[in-house]
């Protein structure tokens, strides 16, 4: 019991150096967290060249505001909790414990697939229909 805990708060010290991750290793995160599309630093990053007017960009900035600090919380609970499996599994743990690090693990890429599934919804309707599939080309090139 004592390697677990051990373990685990070794993973956690490590992992920890997550939250201060620059931009593009977030991406990278967020990328290996789930398998949606990251629409919102797409549609940011190409703002201009899709053509967004003033309202569209206001609307963009005011979903960020209200989501991003959830999405990333929840993105650093994935990269954690891997931590903390892999750390578990190599202490010896029980296989019941990590399968509940696992199901907690899974809750949270599932919660985050919603979540950007929403963001999907929310963004076809602020984006035009040529403005989107501009951004669908981008995403599949």
């Amino acid at each position: 019991m004592k390697n677990i805990i051990t373990a685990l708060l070794l993973s956690l010290t490590l992992s920890s150096s997550f939250l201060h991750a620059s931009d593009s290793d977030f991406i990278k995160n967020m990328a290996h967290a789930n398998p949606v599309p990251n629409y919102m630093s797409i549609i940011m990053a190409n703002a201009d060249k899709m053509g967004l007017n003033k309202e569209q960009k206001t609307k963009v900035m005011e979903w960020k505001k209200k989501n991003a600090k959830k999405m990333a919380a929840m993105v650093q609970s994935v990269i954690d909790g891997e931590s903390e499996i892999k750390s578990a599994s190599m202490a010896g743990a029980p296989q019941t414990d990590i399968k509940v690090m696992s199901d907690k693990l899974m809750a949270t890429r599932a919660s985050i697939i919603a979540g950007k599934t929403t963001c999907r919804d929310y963004m076809m309707n602020v984006l035009s229909d040529s403005q989107w599939k501009q951004l669908t080309d981008i995403i599949k090139a």
